[in-house]
């Protein structure tokens, strides 16, 4: 499988993409659409029982920590908060989860589709820029990411039970910054996640570096100017990268694409 990131060759960071094998691992607080990994456990639905699982849990990974006075100390008082005043504690939990969503998490964004004329538009300068395909196994399999998947899309907001099981906490993971509104389906996002917890990454340290053998091909929008067509075919032909050039499908809101160099 090939996922695409759409790119603007005016960008100088979109430009090291391909000329220095960079990708930038973006966080959340960057992103254009305000739901995105803000997708956080509610625990003002929590039934009784639940709400005592939920504790009951916390208890046992309190006791067997290296400060387990403190963590029980800890535990009472969020007891108290959850029983008598649930939505202070969700208020404050939701401020905390954005704050270390934002802090920790890398994300790189992807797309299943080279050819959706509103990704063209919106990330590639209007069909001026270009389209870099990755072998989607070779990033997910190179140890430079952790999660790895397609992008669910819903009318509904994802409901996440708040739990320390290591399964569910997996799972609640995933459905965290693999959850958008059904707003986005058009993009048909594949998205790679990065942890830094526990250290927050400054700016260089978000920039991870691949080899050749990643990219699968590159596509030319369709309104690419020659310069920049002539700049990019330098540097594929040097990488023995294939190369295609886009144009309408006559008489139908479609792309086709055309490949234009041979000796990759």
């Amino acid at each position: 499988m090939i996922v695409y990131k759409y790119r603007d060759w005016n960008n100088v960071s979109h430009r090291n993409l391909l000329i220095y094998n960079e990708i930038y691992l973006a966080s959340p607080k960057d992103f254009n659409d305000p739901f995105d990994c803000r997708i956080y456990p509610n625990f003002l639905n929590l039934t009784d029982t639940e709400r005592e699982d939920y504790l009951s849990r916390l208890e046992v990974i309190a006791k067997k920590s290296n400060e387990s006075k403190k963590a029980l100390i800890g535990l009472k008082d969020l007891k108290e908060a959850l029983v008598n005043d649930p939505q202070l504690h969700q208020d404050r939990y939701v401020k905390k989860f954005i704050e270390e969503q934002d802090k920790y998490y890398g994300i790189l964004s992807l797309s299943l589709r080279w050819n959706s004329i509103l990704l063209w538009s919106h990330y590639a300068n209007c069909h001026r820029g270009f389209c870099v395909g990755f072998h989607e196994n070779k990033l997910r399999e190179s140890g430079l990411f952790g999660t790895g998947g397609i992008v669910k899309y819903d009318d509904q907001y994802p409901e996440i039970k708040p739990s320390k099981d290591q399964h569910s906490k997996m799972e609640n993971s995933f459905k965290e910054t693999h959850s958008k509104s059904i707003d986005w389906k058009y993009e048909e996002e594949y998205r790679l996640t990065k942890l830094f917890f526990p250290k927050s990454p400054l700016p260089f340290e978000r920039v991870i570096n691949f080899s050749d053998d990643f990219i699968a091909e590159v596509v030319l929008g369709i309104n690419i100017s020659e310069k920049h067509k002539t700049e990019i075919m330098e540097i594929c032909v040097r990488k023995r990268i294939p190369v295609y050039s886009t144009q309408p499908v006559p008489f139908r809101f479609e792309i086709e694409r055309n490949r234009i160099n041979n000796n990759a």
